[in-house]
């Protein structure tokens, strides 16, 4: 076994990013829409994204390829082959994508692949030369992935994961089946990685605010096989973190110079939620104590969620996360020193919603990060931190407990909005009216439409939920159902009515009575006949938000 790079992990602030922003900063860029999105970087910078795009009679694996530190997907950009005799292919879950030097590697879920085949297959494509050209789809396995699998390049083996499941990937009989490795309950987040020298790899999964993993042992001296990685007796008992958090959610794993790292999201408070990073102990199996990397910058202290983290071939750690502050912030820091230090939290892009970010870098360090929006469109920016424009509220150092207040003596008062109305409650599509409403405070107006959808009531973060009924969802609810019996009767019990986000306008506004004349568009489109629910916010300069004023109004159809 070769030697591995322990991670030092010290809650020391470091050296913050320089205060004067770059003359123009990156422009994130719209590279598709769909779901289950995943993202790689080459050696080269060369920037590699999959996704699964359900908006056709027939679900497609989409692939973007981008420059380094490009601005869009390239020509060799594609929709990868359907496997053979799949003309109704159904994709679920996640897509994967694995870049080693020239080598690109995809995996995805599909059941009816071969038609009529309702078992959810997984298929790996391959390309030898960067992305430029891919093989046809090879079935490797049996899984329907949700969550963060991996892939050993030399032994042409995947780690895949779906919930408390997970199965060693590769072609050919022998493979074995799923084992479960997480709990019978809840599990969500799975994620699975190698240990640096070739015999030991780590399953972790978030099991209702704990985080629970296992260790894999390699039992000879041959390279792991997906039949070793397929025998529960090669796997350790299931283990929790030593002095663990109240809360922990949104569990990553990557593996690199540093070793197996794991990042999660830990919520001590409503108003206390940290980015914890743990590294992993190969010689006792066990993680190490917390470094909490997102800083006591205001700007964080505001719906921070959805964490990610990577290691680049040059030993550097990236981290990612999404804020709510000021309309939205996707937040990226660093550790040039295997996590001793972090610089100080800054900004990738801002003003969006950023769903399930990830982010990846080459060698030199510079690489993207990509997520999705509440509209499911994919996105992209290269990885160009620009610090919290002047006057946002946002200050701070990194590497303390998160949820701090801005600076001494900035504006910590929330604005006060009321007196929320409309001209007309009931209009034709494309016909718009007048919205008013009292401000305490100068500052941006925050105007989201959502339209009355039916719903299914799910399990998320451990509650039941009312979100709006998509075809994944069903597709997740028949299969669980186990028989069409079962199914319409489970349909029954988990409708509910929901409410679905199709877009927002933003306005700058003074203190007293304010107006919004909307024109019965948003992005261009009128809206469809149905029942609307109009939601207003106000931020002012220090970022402070107001709370959530509603109003329903109806778009009838045409008479």
């Amino acid at each position: 076994m070769t030697r591995r790079t322990a991670l030092v992990l010290a809650a020391t602030a470091a050296a913050a990013l320089a205060t004067a922003a770059p003359a123009a900063a990156a422009t994130p860029f719209t590279a598709g829409s769909g779901t289950g999105h995943d993202l790689a970087v080459s050696t080269d910078g060369t920037g590699h994204l999959v996704w699964i795009d359900e908006a056709g009679a027939t679900d497609a694996v989409r692939y973007c390829r981008v420059p380094a530190a490009g601005s869009s997907c390239d020509a060799e950009s594609t929709t990868l082959t359907s496997p053979p005799g799949s003309p109704s292919a159904d994709f679920t879950g996640d897509a994967q994508i694995f870049a080693f030097g020239t080598s690109v590697v995809v995996l995805a879920s599909c059941t009816q692949c071969p038609t009529g085949d309702v078992s959810h297959d997984v298929f790996r494509w391959t390309s030898a030369d960067n992305g430029v050209n891919f093989g046809g789809a090879a079935d490797v396995g049996d899984l329907s992935f949700a969550g963060q699998s991996a892939y050993l390049s030399a032994e042409g083996v995947g780690l895949g994961v779906s919930g408390g499941q997970f199965q060693g990937l590769a072609p050919g009989p022998g493979i074995g089946a799923p084992i479960t490795l997480g709990g019978a309950g809840f599990v969500f987040s799975p994620a699975a990685a190698p240990v640096p020298g070739g015999d030991k790899a780590v399953y972790a999964v978030n099991d209702l605010g704990s985080v629970r993993y296992r260790v894999f042992t390699d039992t000879d001296a041959d390279p792991i096989a997906a039949g070793e990685l397929n025998t529960i007796g090669n796997w350790s008992v299931q283990r929790t973190l030593t002095s663990p958090e109240p809360d922990n959610e949104e569990t990553r794993l990557s593996s690199g110079g540093n070793g197996v790292l794991l990042s999660y999201l830990s919520a001590f408070s409503v108003s206390d939620v940290r980015v914890g990073l743990r590294a992993f102990n190969p010689g006792t199996d066990t993680f190490g104590g917390p470094v909490y990397v997102q800083g006591d910058s205001a700007v964080d202290d505001n719906g921070l969620d959805f964490p990610h983290h990577s290691q680049d071939a040059g030993n550097r750690i990236h981290v990612v996360w999404r804020t709510l502050h000021d309309g939205g912030r996707l937040r990226y820091t660093r550790s040039d020193d295997g996590g001793a230090t972090f610089l100080a939290p800054a900004n990738l892009a801002l003003r969006e919603s950023f769903l399930d970010p990830v982010v990846e870098a080459g060698a030199a360090g510079s690489g993207f990060a990509a997520w999705r929006t509440t509209g499911a469109a994919i996105r992209v920016v290269p990885i160009d931190p620009q610090p919290e424009p002047s006057g946002s509220g946002g200050t701070g150092t990194p590497g303390g407990p998160g949820g701090g207040p801005g600076g001494s003596g900035s504006d910590t008062t929330d604005p006060s909005v009321g007196g929320f109305a409309a001209g007309s409650r009931t209009l034709a599509p494309g016909v718009g009216t007048t919205f008013s409403f009292n401000s305490s405070e100068a500052g941006r107006a925050t105007l989201t439409f959502h339209k009355r959808v039916k719903g299914l009531k799910v399990r998320q973060r451990g509650r039941r939920r009312c979100v709006p009924q998509t075809r994944a969802r069903l597709r997740r609810l028949r299969r669980s159902a186990g028989s069409p019996a079962a199914y319409r009767r489970l349909l029954r019990q988990r409708r509910c009515k929901a409410w679905k986000k199709v877009g927002e306008i933003r306005r700058e506004v003074l203190a007293g009575r304010n107006e919004i004349v909307w024109n019965g568009r948003v992005a261009g489109r009128r809206l469809s006949p149905g029942l609307y629910q109009a939601r207003l916010t106000i931020t002012d300069a220090a970022g402070n938000v107001s709370s959530t004023e509603r109003l329903r109004f109806r778009v009838r159809r045409r008479r």
